[in-house]
């Protein structure tokens, strides 16, 4: 099926005061860019290398509809590594409007070595949406090195 990068978000987020965890999350139309409920794969956030996945899930905004069949369901992973490392087969037709999908916990570091991104991969019988909308979020952290932090030494008298 297709791979859909035409939602895809970039990731962002350290502050002036150094590195913290940043949020980030992406609403996706399920009823743009032709997406099908067939096995298509959503790309939704960039995850930059040496970064730490804290993180990340899925809610219905909107619940989906099928133009046929009501067996739509959604996994949540990454491109290149677990496809349902973070949701795993939530029904997307059958939840409720504002539903949180159940996480998957998280056993250890989720950091990528590498650039990828996190995605939603869908199953389901019909040939396109007619409805519905998901919110993609995650939560992440640089921990890419900081290089020296050692103070420069610095003669005083050649100053003055």
């Amino acid at each position: 099926m297709a791979n859909i990068t035409a939602v895809l978000k970039a990731a962002s987020g350290n502050s002036q005061r150094g590195r913290n965890v940043y949020y980030m999350d992406n609403v996706i139309d399920l009823t743009a860019n032709s997406i099908s409920p067939n096995g298509d794969t959503i790309q939704a956030i960039t995850v930059p290398a040496n970064t730490l996945v804290v993180a990340a899930g899925l809610q219905v905004v909107e619940s989906a509809t099928q133009n046929t069949g009501t067996d739509a369901t959604a996994s949540l992973g990454f491109t290149g590594g677990d496809v349902d490392e973070f949701v795993a087969t939530f029904d997307i037709d059958g939840a409720a409007d504002g539903a949180y999908a159940p996480q998957i916990a998280i056993t250890g570091l989720t950091a990528s070595t590498s650039a990828d991104t996190i995605d939603v991969l869908l199953a389901g019988s019909g040939a396109s949406f007619s409805a519905g909308k998901i919110r993609v979020y995650a939560m992440f952290m640089d921990i890419s090195d900081q290089g020296d932090m050692s103070a420069n030494e610095v003669d005083r008298d050649t100053l003055a």
